[in-house]
Protein backbone atom coordinates (compact mmCIF):
# COMPACT_ATOMS: atom_id res chain seq x y z
CA UNK A 1 0.00 0.00 0.00
CA UNK A 2 2.91 2.31 0.73
CA UNK A 3 4.17 1.87 -2.81
CA UNK A 4 0.72 2.57 -4.25
CA UNK A 5 0.48 5.89 -2.41
CA UNK A 6 3.99 6.78 -3.59
CA UNK A 7 2.87 6.23 -7.18
CA UNK A 8 -0.23 8.35 -6.56
CA UNK A 9 1.94 11.18 -5.22
CA UNK A 10 4.29 10.80 -8.19
CA UNK A 11 1.37 11.13 -10.63
CA UNK A 12 0.08 14.18 -8.73
CA UNK A 13 3.51 15.76 -9.11
CA UNK A 14 3.44 15.11 -12.85
CA UNK A 15 0.07 16.86 -13.09
CA UNK A 16 1.29 19.80 -10.97
CA UNK A 17 4.49 20.09 -13.04
CA UNK A 18 2.58 20.10 -16.34
CA UNK A 19 0.19 22.75 -15.03
CA UNK A 20 3.02 24.99 -13.84
CA UNK A 21 4.98 24.50 -17.07
CA UNK A 22 1.89 25.50 -19.03
CA UNK A 23 1.39 28.64 -16.94
CA UNK A 24 5.06 29.61 -17.09
CA UNK A 25 5.33 28.98 -20.83
CA UNK A 26 2.63 31.58 -21.50
CA UNK A 27 4.87 34.31 -20.06
CA UNK A 28 8.26 33.05 -21.24
CA UNK A 29 7.02 32.61 -24.82
CA UNK A 30 6.39 36.36 -24.91
CA UNK A 31 10.12 36.99 -24.52
CA UNK A 32 11.87 34.10 -26.22
CA UNK A 33 10.98 31.11 -28.36
CA UNK A 34 13.60 28.89 -26.75
CA UNK A 35 13.33 28.24 -23.02
CA UNK A 36 13.96 25.36 -20.68
CA UNK A 37 11.09 23.32 -19.29
CA UNK A 38 12.30 23.88 -15.76
CA UNK A 39 12.47 27.63 -16.31
CA UNK A 40 8.82 27.48 -17.34
CA UNK A 41 8.02 25.40 -14.24
CA UNK A 42 9.67 27.85 -11.84
CA UNK A 43 8.09 30.84 -13.55
CA UNK A 44 4.73 29.07 -13.42
CA UNK A 45 5.14 28.49 -9.69
CA UNK A 46 5.79 32.19 -9.06
CA UNK A 47 2.84 33.28 -11.19
CA UNK A 48 0.59 30.75 -9.45
CA UNK A 49 1.53 32.17 -6.07
CA UNK A 50 0.85 35.71 -7.30
CA UNK A 51 -2.56 34.60 -8.57
CA UNK A 52 -3.43 32.95 -5.26
CA UNK A 53 -2.31 35.97 -3.25
CA UNK A 54 -4.62 38.23 -5.22
CA UNK A 55 -7.47 35.69 -5.13
CA UNK A 56 -7.29 35.29 -1.35
CA UNK A 57 -7.51 39.04 -0.81
CA UNK A 58 -11.01 38.80 -2.23
CA UNK A 59 -12.17 35.20 -1.86
CA UNK A 60 -11.34 32.01 0.04
CA UNK A 61 -9.22 29.47 -1.81
CA UNK A 62 -11.80 27.05 -3.18
CA UNK A 63 -11.92 24.45 -5.94
CA UNK A 64 -12.68 27.27 -8.36
CA UNK A 65 -9.16 28.67 -7.95
CA UNK A 66 -7.60 25.24 -8.55
CA UNK A 67 -9.76 24.59 -11.62
CA UNK A 68 -8.96 28.02 -13.07
CA UNK A 69 -5.22 27.46 -12.61
CA UNK A 70 -5.51 24.03 -14.19
CA UNK A 71 -7.35 25.53 -17.15
CA UNK A 72 -4.67 28.22 -17.64
CA UNK A 73 -1.98 25.52 -17.49
CA UNK A 74 -3.74 23.39 -20.10
CA UNK A 75 -4.15 26.46 -22.31
CA UNK A 76 -0.44 27.21 -22.02
CA UNK A 77 0.50 23.61 -22.84
CA UNK A 78 -1.71 23.66 -25.90
CA UNK A 79 -0.51 27.07 -27.11
CA UNK A 80 3.16 26.10 -26.78
CA UNK A 81 2.81 22.40 -27.52
CA UNK A 82 5.36 22.26 -30.35
CA UNK A 83 8.13 23.85 -28.27
CA UNK A 84 7.33 21.75 -25.21
CA UNK A 85 7.19 18.49 -27.16
CA UNK A 86 10.49 19.32 -28.82
CA UNK A 87 12.08 19.96 -25.44
CA UNK A 88 10.68 16.71 -24.05
CA UNK A 89 12.15 14.75 -26.95
CA UNK A 90 15.52 16.37 -26.36
CA UNK A 91 15.35 15.38 -22.70
CA UNK A 92 14.61 11.77 -23.60
CA UNK A 93 17.81 11.65 -25.66
CA UNK A 94 19.84 12.08 -22.47
CA UNK A 95 21.91 9.23 -21.08
CA UNK A 96 19.78 6.31 -19.83
CA UNK A 97 21.61 6.60 -16.51
CA UNK A 98 20.52 10.21 -16.17
CA UNK A 99 16.89 9.31 -16.89
CA UNK A 100 16.96 6.37 -14.47
CA UNK A 101 18.60 8.55 -11.80
CA UNK A 102 15.90 11.19 -12.24
CA UNK A 103 13.12 8.61 -11.88
CA UNK A 104 14.79 7.02 -8.85
CA UNK A 105 15.24 10.36 -7.07
CA UNK A 106 11.64 11.42 -7.62
CA UNK A 107 10.26 8.03 -6.56
CA UNK A 108 12.40 8.08 -3.40
CA UNK A 109 11.04 11.51 -2.45
CA UNK A 110 7.50 10.36 -3.30
CA UNK A 111 8.02 7.31 -1.09
CA UNK A 112 9.17 9.53 1.80
CA UNK A 113 6.23 11.88 1.24
CA UNK A 114 3.80 9.12 2.24
CA UNK A 115 4.98 9.33 5.85
CA UNK A 116 3.18 10.95 8.79
CA UNK A 117 3.22 14.69 9.42
CA UNK A 118 5.47 15.24 12.43
CA UNK A 119 6.55 18.78 11.52
CA UNK A 120 5.87 20.73 14.70
CA UNK A 121 5.02 24.07 13.10
CA UNK A 122 2.24 22.49 11.05
CA UNK A 123 0.40 21.73 14.25
CA UNK A 124 1.42 25.03 15.81
CA UNK A 125 0.02 27.25 13.07
CA UNK A 126 0.51 25.86 9.53
CA UNK A 127 -2.58 23.65 9.37
CA UNK A 128 -4.69 26.39 10.99
CA UNK A 129 -3.47 28.96 8.44
CA UNK A 130 -4.47 26.62 5.62
CA UNK A 131 -7.93 26.12 7.14
CA UNK A 132 -8.48 29.89 7.45
CA UNK A 133 -7.41 30.39 3.82
CA UNK A 134 -9.88 27.75 2.67
CA UNK A 135 -12.73 29.17 4.72
CA UNK A 136 -12.40 32.95 4.36
CA UNK A 137 -10.60 35.60 2.34
CA UNK A 138 -7.72 37.24 4.22
CA UNK A 139 -9.19 38.03 7.64
CA UNK A 140 -8.31 41.47 9.10
CA UNK A 141 -6.40 41.12 12.37
CA UNK A 142 -6.27 37.31 12.23
CA UNK A 143 -2.89 37.46 13.98
CA UNK A 144 -4.65 38.90 17.04
CA UNK A 145 -6.10 35.42 17.48
CA UNK A 146 -2.70 33.75 17.17
CA UNK A 147 0.35 35.82 16.24
CA UNK A 148 1.94 33.11 14.13
CA UNK A 149 -1.05 33.19 11.79
CA UNK A 150 0.47 36.51 10.72
CA UNK A 151 3.62 34.73 9.48
CA UNK A 152 2.42 35.32 5.96
CA UNK A 153 4.02 32.49 3.97
CA UNK A 154 2.60 32.00 0.48
CA UNK A 155 3.22 28.29 0.89
CA UNK A 156 0.00 28.08 2.89
CA UNK A 157 -1.91 29.33 -0.15
CA UNK A 158 -0.49 26.55 -2.32
CA UNK A 159 -1.28 23.84 0.24
CA UNK A 160 -4.80 25.22 0.57
CA UNK A 161 -5.22 25.02 -3.22
CA UNK A 162 -4.07 21.39 -3.30
CA UNK A 163 -6.29 20.42 -0.39
CA UNK A 164 -9.42 20.00 -2.48
CA UNK A 165 -11.60 17.10 -3.59
CA UNK A 166 -9.73 13.85 -4.05
CA UNK A 167 -6.49 15.52 -2.95
CA UNK A 168 -7.79 16.64 0.44
CA UNK A 169 -5.88 13.99 2.39
CA UNK A 170 -2.82 14.40 0.15
CA UNK A 171 -2.18 18.13 0.33
CA UNK A 172 0.31 18.12 3.20
CA UNK A 173 2.22 15.32 1.47
CA UNK A 174 2.68 17.07 -1.86
CA UNK A 175 4.27 20.49 -1.99
CA UNK A 176 7.63 20.21 -0.19
CA UNK A 177 8.49 16.92 -1.85
CA UNK A 178 7.52 18.35 -5.22
CA UNK A 179 9.93 21.29 -4.79
CA UNK A 180 12.72 18.97 -3.64
CA UNK A 181 12.18 16.80 -6.71
CA UNK A 182 12.21 19.84 -8.99
CA UNK A 183 15.45 21.08 -7.39
CA UNK A 184 17.18 17.70 -7.80
CA UNK A 185 16.12 17.43 -11.44
CA UNK A 186 17.24 21.01 -12.10
CA UNK A 187 20.71 20.19 -10.74
CA UNK A 188 20.95 16.74 -12.31
CA UNK A 189 22.26 17.68 -15.81
CA UNK A 190 25.22 19.61 -14.40
CA UNK A 191 25.99 16.85 -11.91
CA UNK A 192 25.80 14.27 -14.71
CA UNK A 193 28.33 16.23 -16.78
CA UNK A 194 30.67 16.34 -13.80
CA UNK A 195 30.23 12.61 -13.11
CA UNK A 196 30.75 11.73 -16.78
CA UNK A 197 34.07 13.59 -16.78
CA UNK A 198 32.78 15.82 -19.58
CA UNK A 199 34.00 19.35 -20.10
CA UNK A 200 32.66 21.18 -17.07
CA UNK A 201 32.42 24.90 -16.47
CA UNK A 202 32.24 26.75 -13.19
CA UNK A 203 28.43 26.69 -13.32
CA UNK A 204 28.48 22.88 -13.43
CA UNK A 205 30.68 22.78 -10.34
CA UNK A 206 28.40 25.30 -8.61
CA UNK A 207 25.33 23.17 -9.28
CA UNK A 208 27.17 20.01 -8.23
CA UNK A 209 28.04 21.59 -4.89
CA UNK A 210 24.39 22.56 -4.43
CA UNK A 211 23.50 18.91 -5.09
CA UNK A 212 24.87 18.06 -1.62
CA UNK A 213 22.13 19.87 0.34
CA UNK A 214 19.57 18.92 -2.34
CA UNK A 215 20.22 15.20 -1.91
CA UNK A 216 20.36 15.57 1.86
CA UNK A 217 16.96 17.28 1.92
CA UNK A 218 15.56 14.66 -0.43
CA UNK A 219 16.72 11.77 1.76
CA UNK A 220 16.88 13.13 5.30
CA UNK A 221 14.87 16.35 5.76
CA UNK A 222 11.18 16.47 6.63
CA UNK A 223 8.95 16.52 3.57
CA UNK A 224 5.41 16.27 4.99
CA UNK A 225 3.69 19.35 6.35
CA UNK A 226 3.64 23.10 5.79
CA UNK A 227 7.41 23.56 5.71
CA UNK A 228 8.73 27.01 4.77
CA UNK A 229 12.52 26.90 5.26
CA UNK A 230 13.51 24.41 2.55
CA UNK A 231 11.06 25.75 -0.08
CA UNK A 232 12.37 29.30 0.39
CA UNK A 233 15.98 28.09 0.16
CA UNK A 234 15.15 26.02 -2.93
CA UNK A 235 13.62 28.98 -4.75
CA UNK A 236 16.63 31.16 -3.90
CA UNK A 237 19.24 28.54 -4.83
CA UNK A 238 17.61 27.83 -8.20
CA UNK A 239 17.58 31.56 -8.96
CA UNK A 240 21.20 31.88 -7.78
CA UNK A 241 22.18 29.02 -10.08
CA UNK A 242 20.60 30.83 -13.04
CA UNK A 243 22.47 34.01 -12.13
CA UNK A 244 25.75 32.13 -11.67
CA UNK A 245 25.31 30.47 -15.07
CA UNK A 246 24.69 33.86 -16.67
CA UNK A 247 27.93 35.24 -15.20
CA UNK A 248 29.86 32.23 -16.53
CA UNK A 249 28.34 32.34 -20.02
CA UNK A 250 29.04 36.02 -20.54
CA UNK A 251 32.42 36.24 -18.75
CA UNK A 252 34.41 36.36 -22.00
CA UNK A 253 31.69 37.34 -24.44
CA UNK A 254 29.88 40.57 -25.30
CA UNK A 255 26.96 41.32 -23.02
CA UNK A 256 24.46 40.10 -25.58
CA UNK A 257 23.92 36.53 -24.48
CA UNK A 258 20.86 34.75 -25.87
CA UNK A 259 19.55 33.67 -22.46
CA UNK A 260 18.60 37.03 -21.01
CA UNK A 261 15.05 35.74 -20.48
CA UNK A 262 16.44 33.39 -17.82
CA UNK A 263 17.29 36.42 -15.71
CA UNK A 264 13.56 37.19 -15.60
CA UNK A 265 13.07 33.78 -14.04
CA UNK A 266 15.80 34.56 -11.50
CA UNK A 267 14.39 37.94 -10.42
CA UNK A 268 10.90 36.46 -10.11
CA UNK A 269 12.17 33.52 -8.05
CA UNK A 270 14.04 35.79 -5.65
CA UNK A 271 10.77 37.65 -5.07
CA UNK A 272 8.94 34.35 -4.63
CA UNK A 273 11.46 33.24 -1.99
CA UNK A 274 10.70 36.33 0.09
CA UNK A 275 6.98 35.54 -0.03
CA UNK A 276 7.82 32.03 1.18
CA UNK A 277 10.01 33.14 4.10
CA UNK A 278 10.70 36.73 5.16
CA UNK A 279 13.99 35.81 6.86
CA UNK A 280 15.60 35.30 3.45
CA UNK A 281 14.92 38.91 2.44
CA UNK A 282 18.48 40.34 2.62
CA UNK A 283 19.99 37.62 0.44
CA UNK A 284 17.06 37.72 -2.01
CA UNK A 285 17.00 41.52 -2.38
CA UNK A 286 20.74 41.83 -3.04
CA UNK A 287 20.74 38.86 -5.42
CA UNK A 288 17.70 40.37 -7.18
CA UNK A 289 19.69 43.58 -7.63
CA UNK A 290 22.57 41.63 -9.19
CA UNK A 291 20.20 39.94 -11.66
CA UNK A 292 18.55 43.26 -12.48
CA UNK A 293 22.01 44.79 -12.98
CA UNK A 294 22.88 41.98 -15.40
CA UNK A 295 19.86 42.88 -17.50
CA UNK A 296 20.80 46.57 -17.31
CA UNK A 297 24.32 45.89 -18.61
CA UNK A 298 23.21 43.77 -21.55
CA UNK A 299 23.60 45.11 -25.05
CA UNK A 300 20.24 44.39 -26.66
CA UNK A 301 18.72 45.54 -29.94
CA UNK A 302 16.12 48.29 -29.93
CA UNK A 303 13.92 48.55 -26.89
CA UNK A 304 14.52 44.95 -25.79
CA UNK A 305 16.57 45.82 -22.71
CA UNK A 306 13.92 48.26 -21.47
CA UNK A 307 11.27 45.60 -21.97
CA UNK A 308 13.23 43.10 -19.90
CA UNK A 309 13.93 45.65 -17.17
CA UNK A 310 10.25 46.58 -17.00
CA UNK A 311 9.24 42.91 -17.03
CA UNK A 312 11.56 42.03 -14.14
CA UNK A 313 10.09 44.87 -12.08
CA UNK A 314 6.48 44.08 -12.96
CA UNK A 315 6.79 40.34 -12.27
CA UNK A 316 8.45 40.97 -8.90
CA UNK A 317 5.80 43.53 -7.96
CA UNK A 318 3.03 41.14 -8.98
CA UNK A 319 4.44 38.58 -6.53
CA UNK A 320 5.36 40.87 -3.62
CA UNK A 321 2.75 43.63 -3.60
CA UNK A 322 -0.30 41.42 -2.90
CA UNK A 323 1.84 39.52 -0.39
CA UNK A 324 2.53 42.76 1.49
CA UNK A 325 -1.12 43.80 1.30
CA UNK A 326 -2.18 40.43 2.67
CA UNK A 327 0.27 40.85 5.56
CA UNK A 328 -1.24 44.27 6.36
CA UNK A 329 -4.70 42.71 6.38
CA UNK A 330 -3.61 39.92 8.71
CA UNK A 331 -1.47 41.98 11.09
CA UNK A 332 -1.45 45.69 10.25
CA UNK A 333 2.25 45.42 9.29
CA UNK A 334 3.57 44.65 5.77
CA UNK A 335 6.57 42.66 7.07
CA UNK A 336 5.35 41.13 10.33
CA UNK A 337 6.88 40.34 12.81
CA UNK A 338 8.97 43.37 11.86
CA UNK A 339 7.11 46.45 13.06
CA UNK A 340 8.27 48.93 10.41
CA UNK A 341 5.69 50.74 8.26
CA UNK A 342 2.76 49.80 10.48
CA UNK A 343 -0.65 50.96 9.19
CA UNK A 344 -3.11 52.90 11.41
CA UNK A 345 -5.87 50.28 11.24
CA UNK A 346 -8.04 49.18 14.13
CA UNK A 347 -7.06 45.51 13.76
CA UNK A 348 -3.31 46.12 14.02
CA UNK A 349 -1.49 43.88 16.46
CA UNK A 350 -0.37 45.89 19.51
CA UNK A 351 3.21 47.02 19.07
CA UNK A 352 4.38 45.25 22.23
CA UNK A 353 2.96 41.93 20.99
CA UNK A 354 4.57 42.31 17.57
CA UNK A 355 7.90 43.01 19.27
CA UNK A 356 7.39 39.95 21.46
CA UNK A 357 7.09 37.75 18.39
CA UNK A 358 10.12 39.34 16.75
CA UNK A 359 12.12 38.79 19.92
CA UNK A 360 10.78 35.24 20.11
CA UNK A 361 12.02 34.43 16.61
CA UNK A 362 15.46 35.82 17.45
CA UNK A 363 15.66 34.07 20.80
CA UNK A 364 14.53 30.70 19.43
CA UNK A 365 17.14 30.90 16.67
CA UNK A 366 19.85 31.38 19.28
CA UNK A 367 18.79 28.73 21.78
CA UNK A 368 15.45 26.97 21.25
CA UNK A 369 12.88 26.65 24.02
CA UNK A 370 14.46 28.85 26.69
CA UNK A 371 13.47 32.12 28.34
CA UNK A 372 14.39 35.34 26.60
CA UNK A 373 16.80 36.27 29.37
CA UNK A 374 19.08 33.35 28.47
CA UNK A 375 19.60 34.58 24.91
CA UNK A 376 20.41 38.23 25.55
CA UNK A 377 23.84 39.71 25.02
CA UNK A 378 26.45 37.20 23.90
CA UNK A 379 26.07 34.51 26.54
CA UNK A 380 24.22 32.30 24.05
CA UNK A 381 27.17 32.04 21.66
CA UNK A 382 28.80 29.10 23.41
CA UNK A 383 25.65 26.97 23.42
CA UNK A 384 24.85 27.94 19.84
CA UNK A 385 28.33 27.10 18.59
CA UNK A 386 28.29 23.77 20.41
CA UNK A 387 25.18 22.72 18.47
CA UNK A 388 26.18 24.37 15.18
CA UNK A 389 29.53 22.60 14.78
CA UNK A 390 27.75 19.25 15.03
CA UNK A 391 25.54 20.07 12.06
CA UNK A 392 27.16 18.44 9.06
CA UNK A 393 25.00 19.67 6.19
CA UNK A 394 24.60 23.28 7.35
CA UNK A 395 27.95 23.91 9.04
CA UNK A 396 30.75 21.38 8.70
CA UNK A 397 30.52 20.62 4.98
CA UNK A 398 29.75 24.12 3.60
CA UNK A 399 32.44 25.64 5.85
CA UNK A 400 34.95 23.05 4.60
CA UNK A 401 34.04 23.72 0.96
CA UNK A 402 34.19 27.49 1.43
CA UNK A 403 37.56 27.53 3.20
CA UNK A 404 39.12 24.99 0.85
CA UNK A 405 37.85 26.85 -2.22
CA UNK A 406 39.10 30.19 -0.92
CA UNK A 407 42.52 28.75 0.00
CA UNK A 408 42.96 27.07 -3.40
CA UNK A 409 41.88 30.16 -5.30
CA UNK A 410 44.21 32.49 -3.39
CA UNK A 411 47.14 30.09 -3.63
CA UNK A 412 46.63 29.67 -7.36
CA UNK A 413 46.31 33.40 -8.01
CA UNK A 414 49.59 34.06 -6.19
CA UNK A 415 51.42 31.69 -8.50
CA UNK A 416 49.91 33.02 -11.72
CA UNK A 417 50.96 36.08 -13.65
CA UNK A 418 47.77 36.35 -15.70
CA UNK A 419 44.72 36.68 -13.53
CA UNK A 420 41.43 35.72 -15.18
CA UNK A 421 38.30 37.47 -14.02
CA UNK A 422 35.57 35.68 -12.12
CA UNK A 423 32.53 37.96 -12.26
CA UNK A 424 30.36 35.44 -10.45
CA UNK A 425 32.24 36.30 -7.26
CA UNK A 426 29.69 39.12 -7.06
CA UNK A 427 27.42 36.46 -5.56
CA UNK A 428 29.47 36.69 -2.39
CA UNK A 429 27.81 40.05 -1.77
CA UNK A 430 24.31 38.68 -1.11
CA UNK A 431 25.77 35.54 0.47
CA UNK A 432 27.88 37.32 3.09
CA UNK A 433 25.27 40.02 3.73
CA UNK A 434 22.62 37.32 4.07
CA UNK A 435 24.81 35.46 6.56
CA UNK A 436 25.30 38.60 8.65
CA UNK A 437 21.58 39.30 8.71
CA UNK A 438 20.78 35.66 9.52
CA UNK A 439 23.25 35.60 12.40
CA UNK A 440 21.81 38.80 13.83
CA UNK A 441 18.11 38.08 13.25
CA UNK A 442 17.79 34.40 14.17
CA UNK A 443 20.83 32.15 13.71
CA UNK A 444 19.14 28.77 13.66
CA UNK A 445 20.94 26.74 10.98
CA UNK A 446 17.81 25.96 8.96
CA UNK A 447 17.08 29.68 8.52
CA UNK A 448 20.43 30.38 6.82
CA UNK A 449 20.76 27.46 4.43
CA UNK A 450 20.46 29.52 1.26
CA UNK A 451 23.19 32.05 2.13
CA UNK A 452 25.40 29.30 3.59
CA UNK A 453 25.28 27.10 0.48
CA UNK A 454 25.40 29.99 -2.00
CA UNK A 455 28.66 31.09 -0.39
CA UNK A 456 29.99 27.51 -0.37
CA UNK A 457 29.04 27.01 -4.02
CA UNK A 458 30.63 30.28 -5.11
CA UNK A 459 33.91 29.83 -3.20
CA UNK A 460 34.10 26.11 -3.90
CA UNK A 461 33.61 26.61 -7.63
CA UNK A 462 36.22 29.37 -7.61
CA UNK A 463 38.80 27.09 -6.02
CA UNK A 464 38.03 24.13 -8.29
CA UNK A 465 38.17 26.21 -11.48
CA UNK A 466 41.42 27.86 -10.44
CA UNK A 467 43.24 24.67 -9.52
CA UNK A 468 41.85 22.68 -12.46
CA UNK A 469 43.21 25.14 -15.02
CA UNK A 470 46.67 23.57 -14.78
CA UNK A 471 45.84 19.83 -14.84
CA UNK A 472 42.11 19.58 -15.54
CA UNK A 473 41.75 15.79 -15.58
CA UNK A 474 43.72 15.07 -12.40
CA UNK A 475 42.31 17.83 -10.26
CA UNK A 476 38.76 17.29 -11.52
CA UNK A 477 38.92 13.68 -10.34
CA UNK A 478 40.03 14.85 -6.91
CA UNK A 479 37.24 17.45 -6.79
CA UNK A 480 34.59 14.88 -7.78
CA UNK A 481 35.80 12.39 -5.19
CA UNK A 482 35.90 15.08 -2.50
CA UNK A 483 32.34 16.23 -3.18
CA UNK A 484 31.14 12.64 -3.15
CA UNK A 485 32.83 11.98 0.20
CA UNK A 486 31.31 15.15 1.67
CA UNK A 487 27.87 14.06 0.48
CA UNK A 488 28.32 10.64 2.10
CA UNK A 489 29.51 12.35 5.30
CA UNK A 490 26.25 14.30 5.41
CA UNK A 491 24.04 11.30 4.67
CA UNK A 492 25.51 8.98 7.30
CA UNK A 493 25.06 11.45 10.15
CA UNK A 494 23.21 10.24 13.22
CA UNK A 495 19.49 9.63 13.20
CA UNK A 496 19.08 8.61 9.56
CA UNK A 497 17.37 5.27 10.22
CA UNK A 498 14.51 6.29 12.53
CA UNK A 499 12.48 8.28 9.93
CA UNK A 500 12.61 5.31 7.54
CA UNK A 501 11.54 2.89 10.26
CA UNK A 502 8.57 5.14 10.99
CA UNK A 503 7.78 5.31 7.29
CA UNK A 504 7.88 1.55 6.81
CA UNK A 505 5.41 1.16 9.68
CA UNK A 506 2.80 3.21 7.79
CA UNK A 507 -0.11 1.08 6.55
CA UNK A 508 -2.21 3.82 4.95
CA UNK A 509 -1.81 7.48 4.09
CA UNK A 510 -1.74 9.26 7.47
CA UNK A 511 -3.76 12.41 7.94
CA UNK A 512 -3.05 15.25 10.34
CA UNK A 513 -3.20 14.45 14.07
CA UNK A 514 -6.21 15.59 16.08
CA UNK A 515 -5.84 17.94 19.03
CA UNK A 516 -7.85 17.67 22.24
CA UNK A 517 -9.66 20.98 22.63
CA UNK A 518 -11.56 22.93 25.21
CA UNK A 519 -13.80 25.95 24.66
CA UNK A 520 -13.10 29.22 26.41
CA UNK A 521 -14.99 32.50 26.17
CA UNK A 522 -13.59 36.01 25.92
CA UNK A 523 -15.04 39.04 27.66
CA UNK A 524 -17.08 39.72 24.52
CA UNK A 525 -18.48 36.15 24.74
CA UNK A 526 -16.54 34.96 21.72
CA UNK A 527 -16.08 31.17 21.85
CA UNK A 528 -12.48 30.13 21.14
CA UNK A 529 -11.04 26.63 20.95
CA UNK A 530 -7.89 26.10 23.00
CA UNK A 531 -5.69 22.95 23.07
CA UNK A 532 -6.17 21.03 26.31
CA UNK A 533 -2.47 20.13 26.30
CA UNK A 534 0.44 21.78 24.55
CA UNK A 535 0.13 24.58 22.02
CA UNK A 536 -0.75 22.76 18.79
CA UNK A 537 -4.19 23.23 17.23
CA UNK A 538 -3.54 21.14 14.11
CA UNK A 539 -6.62 21.18 11.88
CA UNK A 540 -8.99 22.26 14.65
CA UNK A 541 -12.34 24.01 14.06
CA UNK A 542 -12.15 27.78 13.79
CA UNK A 543 -11.25 29.85 15.71
CA UNK A 544 -8.51 28.04 17.61
CA UNK A 545 -5.48 29.46 19.41
CA UNK A 546 -2.97 28.15 21.94
CA UNK A 547 -2.64 31.67 23.41
CA UNK A 548 -6.02 32.61 24.81
CA UNK A 549 -6.62 36.35 25.23
CA UNK A 550 -9.77 37.32 27.06
CA UNK A 551 -9.80 40.78 25.43
CA UNK A 552 -10.07 39.30 21.94
CA UNK A 553 -13.22 40.30 20.10
CA UNK A 554 -14.69 40.38 16.64
CA UNK A 555 -14.70 43.69 14.83
CA UNK A 556 -18.29 42.86 13.92
CA UNK A 557 -19.84 40.56 16.51
CA UNK A 558 -21.96 38.90 13.84
CA UNK A 559 -19.17 38.11 11.38
CA UNK A 560 -15.88 36.26 11.74
CA UNK A 561 -15.05 37.55 8.27
CA UNK A 562 -14.85 41.06 9.71
CA UNK A 563 -11.73 40.05 11.62
CA UNK A 564 -10.35 40.33 15.14
CA UNK A 565 -9.07 43.05 17.37
CA UNK A 566 -7.94 43.29 21.00
CA UNK A 567 -7.65 45.91 23.68
CA UNK A 568 -4.56 48.02 22.99
CA UNK A 569 -3.09 47.48 26.45
CA UNK A 570 -0.12 45.10 26.13
CA UNK A 571 -0.60 43.69 29.61
CA UNK A 572 -3.91 42.23 28.58
CA UNK A 573 -2.22 39.95 26.07
CA UNK A 574 -1.43 36.63 27.69
CA UNK A 575 1.76 35.26 26.17
CA UNK A 576 4.24 32.78 27.64
CA UNK A 577 7.39 34.12 29.22
CA UNK A 578 9.65 32.11 26.92
CA UNK A 579 9.77 31.04 23.32
CA UNK A 580 8.98 27.40 24.01
CA UNK A 581 7.18 25.73 21.15
CA UNK A 582 6.48 22.44 22.91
Amino acid sequence: MLFVWAIVIFLCWVAIALTLIGIGSIVLSLFHKEYLHFDALWMGLALTVAFLEIWNLLLPITSSAAILLLGIGVLGLFANRSRLVEGLRASLHASPWVILSAIAIVLLIAFRSVGPCDYYDTGLYGAAAVRWIQTYPAVPGLANLHGRLGFNSSIFLIVATLQRGALRDLAHHLFTGFLMSALCLTLLPASARIAAKATACAADWFHSILAIPAIFWATRAKVVGTLTDEPASIACLVATGILFDDYVRTAKEPQSGPDIHRLLVATTLFSLAVSFKLSIVVFAVLAWWLAFRRIWLRTCPGQQRKIYLAASLVLSIVVLLPWCIRSVVLTGYPFFPATILGFPVDWKIPLSVAKWYALGVQSWGRIPDVAFEQTRGYTWLGVWLHHAVRNRVSFQVPIAISLAGLALALAFRKRRDSRPTYPWLWLLLPSLAGLCFWFWASPDMRFGQCAIWAAAGTLGSWGIVCISSERPAAYSRVARATLLLLLVWCLISFGWSQPYRTLLAVKELPGLPNADLTVRYTVSELAVYVPSEGIQCWDAPLPCTPYFDETLRLRDKNSVRSGFTVQPRAENVQEPSSVSRK
